[in-house]
């Protein structure tokens, strides 16, 4: 039988050195958006700040705001499901996912990048543009995290339960993150992100135990 949850695996090499340069830029725009204000500052801006061209953020990212709301720990959450493809139980899926949170949470939030996070939650609560794409990019994880509890479950996408507890974790971490800037960040993300892990894996097993 195949394993629940395996731990997430580590990127290759180019694709560690792509992530590390996107950080890089990423850390550049923040900087200017900051400074100058984010309506202020051009992609062009950015990229001759960064010493790289335009062209390159374009390819890397695709729109300006996504040089706020762009997060390269999105997909470590939704490797908790796609690690195996084999069919579980949503018991077994949830209880897995539940006792690998921790680690992804850790990892979310090593080394400085939690201020990275509080500097980006800042701009999408505060720039309407930036709060599109940000919700366009929550609508983005539903699907995929969609698409995963039914392969991992054996279910059709469309079944209301599916698509409603994917809706309950996407949106979720959405509250959570909201929840943490309007409270002035007082909280460790860490415990923010646990207690939600905690509400979440409640809430969906609630719908995924209807359909077993």
């Amino acid at each position: 039988m195949p394993d629940p949850v395996r731990q997430p695996q580590q990127p290759g090499l180019l694709e560690r050195r792509k992530i590390q340069a996107m950080l890089e830029i990423q850390d550049v725009a923040l900087a200017l958006f900051e400074s100058d204000g984010y309506r202020k500052v051009s992609v062009e801006q950015v990229a001759a700040a960064a010493g790289i061209s335009a062209s390159t953020i374009y390819r890397y990212f695709g729109t300006k705001e996504k040089l706020v709301v762009w997060d390269h720990v999105d997909t470590q959450a939704l490797t908790l499901l796609t690690a195996d493809t084999g069919v579980v139980t949503s018991a077994e899926l949830l209880a897995a996912i539940a006792a690998a949170a921790p680690t992804v949470i850790a990892a979310i939030t090593h080394s400085g990048e939690e201020h990275r996070i509080r500097r980006r939650v800042r701009l999408m609560t505060s720039e309407p543009e930036v709060r599109t794409g940000e919700l366009l990019q929550i609508h983005s994880l539903e699907h995929h995290i969609r698409r995963l509890l039914a392969l991992r479950l054996a279910r059709d996408e469309a079944d209301l339960a599916i698509r409603y507890a994917a809706a309950q974790a996407a949106w979720g971490y959405f509250t959570a993150v909201d929840h943490w800037a309007a409270t002035e960040f007082t909280e460790p993300l860490t415990e923010v992100l646990q207690r939600t892990t905690d509400l979440m894996v409640r809430a969906v097993g609630a719908v995924l135990n209807t359909i077993g």
